[in-house]
Protein backbone atom coordinates (compact mmCIF):
# COMPACT_ATOMS: atom_id res chain seq x y z
CA UNK A 1 0.00 0.00 0.00
CA UNK A 2 1.07 3.61 -0.99
CA UNK A 3 2.42 6.05 1.87
CA UNK A 4 -0.49 8.91 1.87
CA UNK A 5 1.25 12.39 1.74
CA UNK A 6 0.10 15.42 3.95
CA UNK A 7 -2.38 15.84 1.23
CA UNK A 8 -3.52 12.38 0.90
CA UNK A 9 -2.52 11.52 -2.20
CA UNK A 10 0.35 9.07 -3.06
CA UNK A 11 3.39 9.20 -5.04
CA UNK A 12 3.38 7.42 -8.49
CA UNK A 13 6.81 8.90 -9.51
CA UNK A 14 7.75 5.19 -9.74
CA UNK A 15 5.58 4.31 -11.79
CA UNK A 16 5.79 7.20 -14.92
CA UNK A 17 7.65 6.08 -17.88
CA UNK A 18 10.56 8.29 -19.36
CA UNK A 19 10.40 9.84 -22.10
CA UNK A 20 13.53 10.33 -24.33
CA UNK A 21 13.56 13.17 -26.09
CA UNK A 22 17.02 12.41 -27.54
CA UNK A 23 16.10 11.09 -30.87
CA UNK A 24 19.72 11.67 -33.40
CA UNK A 25 22.69 11.21 -33.22
CA UNK A 26 23.56 14.54 -32.03
CA UNK A 27 21.09 16.97 -30.07
CA UNK A 28 22.55 20.22 -29.49
CA UNK A 29 24.27 22.18 -31.62
CA UNK A 30 26.57 25.10 -30.39
CA UNK A 31 27.51 28.04 -33.15
CA UNK A 32 30.91 29.34 -32.77
CA UNK A 33 31.57 32.93 -34.56
CA UNK A 34 34.46 34.97 -35.72
CA UNK A 35 36.67 36.43 -33.06
CA UNK A 36 35.28 33.75 -30.67
CA UNK A 37 37.13 31.26 -28.42
CA UNK A 38 34.64 28.39 -26.77
CA UNK A 39 36.01 25.06 -24.62
CA UNK A 40 33.80 22.57 -24.55
CA UNK A 41 34.07 20.83 -21.11
CA UNK A 42 32.12 18.57 -18.68
CA UNK A 43 28.00 18.32 -19.34
CA UNK A 44 28.37 20.74 -22.40
CA UNK A 45 31.49 18.38 -24.00
CA UNK A 46 31.11 18.31 -27.54
CA UNK A 47 31.31 15.20 -30.07
CA UNK A 48 31.59 16.58 -33.59
CA UNK A 49 32.06 19.75 -35.35
CA UNK A 50 30.97 21.13 -38.92
CA UNK A 51 33.19 23.91 -40.42
CA UNK A 52 31.26 26.84 -42.54
CA UNK A 53 34.10 28.99 -42.93
CA UNK A 54 37.48 27.35 -42.59
CA UNK A 55 39.61 30.58 -42.29
CA UNK A 56 40.95 31.60 -39.17
CA UNK A 57 40.07 28.13 -37.71
CA UNK A 58 42.06 26.09 -34.85
CA UNK A 59 40.26 22.63 -33.40
CA UNK A 60 41.75 21.56 -30.58
CA UNK A 61 40.58 17.92 -29.71
CA UNK A 62 39.54 16.54 -26.59
CA UNK A 63 42.25 14.37 -25.80
CA UNK A 64 44.75 16.34 -27.53
CA UNK A 65 45.91 18.04 -30.39
CA UNK A 66 44.98 20.51 -32.72
CA UNK A 67 43.60 21.03 -36.37
CA UNK A 68 43.74 24.30 -38.18
CA UNK A 69 40.98 25.28 -40.37
CA UNK A 70 42.51 25.32 -43.69
CA UNK A 71 42.82 21.53 -43.46
CA UNK A 72 39.53 21.10 -43.66
CA UNK A 73 36.95 20.57 -45.92
CA UNK A 74 34.21 23.03 -45.80
CA UNK A 75 30.22 21.70 -44.71
CA UNK A 76 31.68 18.29 -43.91
CA UNK A 77 30.54 16.79 -40.22
CA UNK A 78 33.77 15.67 -38.42
CA UNK A 79 32.82 13.70 -35.26
CA UNK A 80 35.76 14.33 -33.31
CA UNK A 81 35.71 15.31 -29.53
CA UNK A 82 36.26 19.27 -29.38
CA UNK A 83 37.53 20.79 -26.41
CA UNK A 84 38.00 24.13 -27.71
CA UNK A 85 37.40 26.18 -31.07
CA UNK A 86 39.63 29.26 -31.76
CA UNK A 87 38.48 31.50 -34.44
CA UNK A 88 40.25 34.57 -35.38
CA UNK A 89 38.66 37.36 -37.61
CA UNK A 90 36.74 35.16 -40.32
CA UNK A 91 35.16 31.48 -38.81
CA UNK A 92 32.64 29.83 -38.70
CA UNK A 93 31.95 26.36 -36.59
CA UNK A 94 28.76 24.21 -35.35
CA UNK A 95 29.72 21.90 -32.71
CA UNK A 96 27.45 18.97 -32.32
CA UNK A 97 26.65 17.68 -28.95
CA UNK A 98 25.40 14.41 -27.54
Amino acid sequence: MARADAGGMHSTSHTNTPINRDVGEYNKITFVDSNEIVAFTGSNAAAGFICEVVTNVVILATNGGSIPGTALTADTLYPIGVSRVNIGASGKVYVLHK
